[in-house]
């Protein structure tokens, strides 16, 4: 083999495990596989159950996400639990995420659509200000597992599911701000209406808890710089 062809065999090589990638990220539903993951292992039953897809279905899109080493598994007991690989797919997932905002203009207005009601969205900065200085009160509407595995610290946990019921649990002389799993999550949006027809003064907060500590990494970094 010459060295010319060594060198086109080599980086010919490269690009086709890279493409592994690529094609793990290549589907919706993987996608949407992911974002849960990014919340929290979970059994290929409770993703099949949240994805609303059968279980060989959801079986075979995380074997791709497998064969591009971008999920594990790992077993409790009886049960196989599904996770993201690494910190590093966690990032690329969000930054996947953010890249899609900044080129695909459809995405801003799919969310615009969805987002025209009377639920007032909070930003991220004003969200983290007011809560550090205790004018919020937060709350993470996720089921439990996935607010027991990360979650803004003060946040409260009222899975969407429950929150009609823990209403009078929910102090009225603070304005709430609901997080979910980020802005391809709809559930903030939901709860955050759901509270404003009950008489509370919600805010949607359409970050995820990634979202948050990255946001508190750069004003720390921010902070030591000046």
């Amino acid at each position: 083999m010459t060295r010319g062809v060594r060198i086109l065999t080599y980086q010919n090589d490269l690009y086709v495990e890279l493409a592994k990638i690529g094609k793990s990220l290549s589907s919706e539903r993987r996608l949407e596989i992911m974002d849960l993951l990014v919340q929290g292992p979970k059994t290929v039953e409770k993703i099949a159950e949240l994805t609303k897809m059968s279980v060989a279905n959801t079986s075979r899109h995380l074997q791709v996400l497998r064969s591009g080493n971008l999920v594990e598994r790992k077993r409790d007991g009886n049960h196989i639990y599904y996770g993201l690989a690494s910190s590093r797919v966690v990032d690329l997932f969000y930054l996947l995420r953010d890249v899609g905002e900044d080129q695909l203009e459809r995405i801003s207005q799919i969310k615009e659509d969805f987002e025209k009601n009377d639920v007032y969205a909070m930003s991220l900065d004003a969200a983290y200000n007011k809560a550090k200085s205790g004018e919020i009160e937060l709350i993470d509407v996720r089921p439990a597992d996935e607010y027991a595995t990360a979650h803004i610290a003060e946040a409260k946990n009222i899975p969407l599911p429950d929150l009609k019921e823990k209403l009078d649990t929910l102090p009225a002389d603070k304005d709430l701000v609901v997080y979910c799993r980020g802005n391809l999550c709809t559930y903030a949006t939901r709860a955050a209406r759901i509270l404003s027809e009950s008489g509370y003064n919600a805010h949607s907060l359409n970050e995820s808890t990634y979202d948050w500590n990255r946001y508190i990494e750069k004003e720390g970094a921010g902070k030591n710089e000046n």
